[in-house]
């Protein structure tokens, strides 16, 4: 969902646009139900911004329509990016229970799409990890198998 071309981004506005039509909605109706303003659900439609797979999700759910058939690809796809989503909200969520002081705000980036930061406070400078998380998750199960390895006990084979 996050590397759309203009063209992908333009037949999911028109995506959202004809259900919210079909459904008799305004554009001040849908964003008064999904919790957006209306000028964000006008850029959703016009192709300028894309929304994330959760506000995707909110959307689908008020038009009541199909996720995938709105966003133009599979369930699989779908719920693999809603797991990853998950997977990365519940790794900042350990990340503050031990008390990593991080910060989480949204951003339209250069070419107007709305992304969420992860700022992070390393040693009083502001790190933006935002786009790495993935790499850095992948890196914290790593280096959590290898101290499970040294300090955990042999309890069965699996």
């Amino acid at each position: 969902m996050n590397r759309m071309n203009d063209d992908e981004k333009r037949a999911l506005g028109k995506k959202i646009k004809a259900v919210r039509k079909q459904k008799g909605l305004l554009q001040e109706q849908l964003a008064e139900l999904v919790g957006y303003k209306v000028g964000t659900i006008a850029k959703y439609e016009q192709g300028d911004r894309v929304p994330d797979i959760s506000m995707l999700k909110k959307i689908a759910e008020v038009l009541d329509c199909d996720l995938a058939e709105i966003a133009g690809t599979t369930n699989e796809i779908i719920k693999e990016t809603i797991r990853f989503d998950n997977a990365v909200e519940n790794y900042i969520n350990w990340l503050r229970g031990v008390h990593v002081m991080l910060t989480t705000p949204i951003y339209d980036d250069d070419d107007k799409k709305e992304k969420t930061a992860i700022i992070v406070d390393i040693d009083g400078i502001a790190v933006d990890v935002g786009d790495s998380i993935d790499e850095i998750m992948q890196m914290s199960r790593e280096h959590f198998m290898l101290l499970a390895k040294q300090f955990g006990k042999k309890v069965f084979d699996i």
